[in-house]
This record gives C-alpha cells, sequence and structure tokens, in this order.
C-alpha cells in the first residue's frame, strides 16, 4: 500500500507541473513608480535605448506549455514589469526549448522625463 501511496504522489507531482508557468522580479531598490500598461511596455535586445532611462529590476518568466510559448512568454514578462512602472524591457532574451518550453528575461526600465 505504501509504495502505491508514493507512486500515485509521484503520478500527481508530474501531472501538476508537466505545465507550470512561473515569473521572478528582482528589484534593484525599493522606489515606486505608477503602474503602467503592459501593452505599452517595449522590448529592447539591445542594453542601450536611446533615450535617458533609470533601472527598476530584473524579471524573468518561464513555461513548459508548449502552445504558442514564444508570445506567452513576452506578454508575461510586459505584465510583471508594468506592475513595476517599467515602460521597456532592456537586454530582452527569448529561450526557446525544441520540447515546446522556455524562458525570457530582460531588465525592467523606466524613460526618464
Amino acid at each position: 500500500m505504501k509504495n502505491l501511496n508514493t507512486i500515485i504522489l509521484v503520478a500527481l507531482s508530474m501531472f501538476l507541473l508537466s505545465s507550470c508557468t512561473g515569473n521572478a522580479v528582482y528589484l534593484k531598490n525599493t522606489k515606486t513608480y505608477t503602474v503602467t500598461d503592459p501593452t505599452t511596455v517595449q522590448l529592447y535586445s539591445s542594453m542601450n535605448p536611446s533615450v535617458s532611462f533609470e533601472v527598476i529590476g530584473y524579471v524573468s518568466t518561464y513555461t513548459s506549455d508548449a502552445s504558442h510559448a514564444g508570445d506567452q512568454l513576452k506578454n508575461n514578462l510586459r505584465v510583471q514589469a508594468a506592475k513595476y512602472g517599467a515602460n521597456a524591457i532592456i537586454g530582452f532574451k527569448l529561450n526557446m526549448a525544441e520540447t515546446g518550453g522556455g524562458g525570457a528575461q530582460g531588465v525592467a526600465v523606466r524613460y526618464l522625463p
């Protein structure tokens, strides 16, 4: 009976973890900004956009879901950055696995006036 319970627990854990999504935010400081609209957060692969900015922090997201993972990751990253008042994400990187999952990360920044 103990082995059966262990097998059920492992199978249930594998099922629940088979479509995981997660986010991480590492803030540079405790300064707060007005929340921005996620649809306006721009993505730049460059670390040097042509406007002055202040670094808010590092944002990342991942998913193991194979369907539309690239768009989902970009949207998740924008939502996370917007919560902290970001206007853009610089140093944006999108990493996709052949199995369909992947991750995205970058540095959330706020434009200076």
